[in-house]
């Protein structure tokens, strides 16, 4: 008797459990339909999402083989979410290998870092630019473009005017190649570093608006840094203080900040949609939040984001400080056209990793 009565408690802790690890699963899936300077901290949930996608994964399996009808409550969670879980790791193989076509348009989004000296004359920033031969390419925390031109060697800077004879930039910090005519119709930059600049251009043979954007930063110090490697570390002792003052207080307040700033975003797309129906919209750019966030939500709003519709497999675009998060993206209307092939980068000249998509009318799409 009493070893049944045993069992019974373990089997209720293991339902427990269960349902605990289910219900964080599901925060971290759908917190981003919460606007953030509502719901505090728990809006910093997002950024685990990969993290409880694979817990709750290795849940489902294991109560298959110890308990089936408990694995029907994660396995019921893990089939809601199917749209969160085709952006994190998409399963586009065949158009991930894709070949370009004539006729179709690339777009690359890139955070520069500042564009990080030379070596030996070859900027592996402009390497990675060059290699992708994309026809837009969209920079942040990028230099003016006569500093620009100083920090690559001469056989560099001869290529890139070569095939971009459309450069600009401005005072937000961010510039543009192009291989097409372009108009800069709007430029905005805050003392919190958000910016953002709204291209006007011919994309397909129609108008075409392409945004730059750079959302507010978490603004980690040398400092904060420092402590975040330290917690990260098997060989350092680890303190939950630091991080509960200065990280998580930091990371919420970025989240809210990055909330309104999406929302003037939202609110100029809109307003372009409203005076041009016609023209396409692309949206690019360090969005510094991933997925699974108010702020990307609220921007991509009826828009189609190019790497859950044409990458494969998880990826994440920012890659120091031990922080690996998707942030970069590229956003676009798919009326009558379709991304069909979206690559990350992998120079590592920057911070973060270029994402390059390609385009294709409908029209036109094979077998791909």
């Amino acid at each position: 008797m009493a070893k049944k009565k045993h069992i019974s408690i373990l089997i209720r802790i293991l339902l427990w459990i269960t349902v605990a690890i289910t219900a964080i699963y599901l925060v971290s899936a759908f917190i981003g339909y919460a606007d953030p300077r509502k719901c505090g901290f728990l809006s910093i949930a997002g950024l685990a999402y990969p993290i409880t996608l694979l817990i709750t994964l290795a849940l489902t399996v294991a109560l298959l083989i110890i308990h089936k009808k408990y694995a029907l409550i994660p396995a019921a969670a893990l089939i809601i979410t199917i749209p969160q879980i085709l952006a994190f790791s998409p399963i586009h193989y065949n158009r991930f290998w894709s070949d370009r076509q004539e006729g179709d348009f690339t777009i690359m989004t890139y955070n520069s870092f500042g564009l990080p000296g030379a070596d030996n004359k070859a900027n592996r920033t402009i390497t990675e630019i060059l290699k992708y031969d994309a026809d837009f390419v969209c920079m942040q925390e990028a230099p003016k473009i006569d500093q620009f031109k100083h920090r690559i060697g001469e056989e560099q800077l001869n290529l890139l005017e070569k095939r971009y004879p459309y450069m600009g930039d401005s005072n937000a910090a961010m510039c543009f190649l192009s291989k097409h005519p372009v108009n800069t119709i709007r430029t905005h930059k805050d003392k919190k570093y958000f910016a953002f600049c709204v291209y006007e251009t011919q994309v397909f043979g129609q108008q075409a608006y392409i945004f730059n954007i750079h959302l507010e930063s978490i603004g980690l110090t040398a400092s904060d840094k420092e402590l975040y490697m330290d917690l990260t570390s098997v060989n350092k002792e680890k303190t939950l203080r630091g991080v509960r003052s200065r990280l998580m207080t930091k990371l919420s307040n970025a989240f809210k900040n990055r909330a309104g700033q999406a929302e003037m975003i939202r609110g100029i797309i809109d307003s372009l949609q409203t005076v041009n129906k016609e023209a396409r919209i692309f949206v690019c750019g360090d969005f510094n939040d991933t997925p699974y966030s108010y702020s990307y939500l609220t921007i991509k709003k009826g828009f189609n984001d190019a790497y859950a519709d044409a990458g494969i497999g998880p990826t994440f675009t920012y890659n120091a400080n031990r922080l690996y998060f998707h942030i970069d993206h590229i956003l676009y209307e798919d009326d009558d056209i379709e991304a069909v092939s979206t690559r990350r980068g992998n120079s590592r000249s920057s911070d973060h990793y270029p994402l390059v998509s390609t385009f294709r009318k409908k029209e036109n799409l094979s077998n791909n």
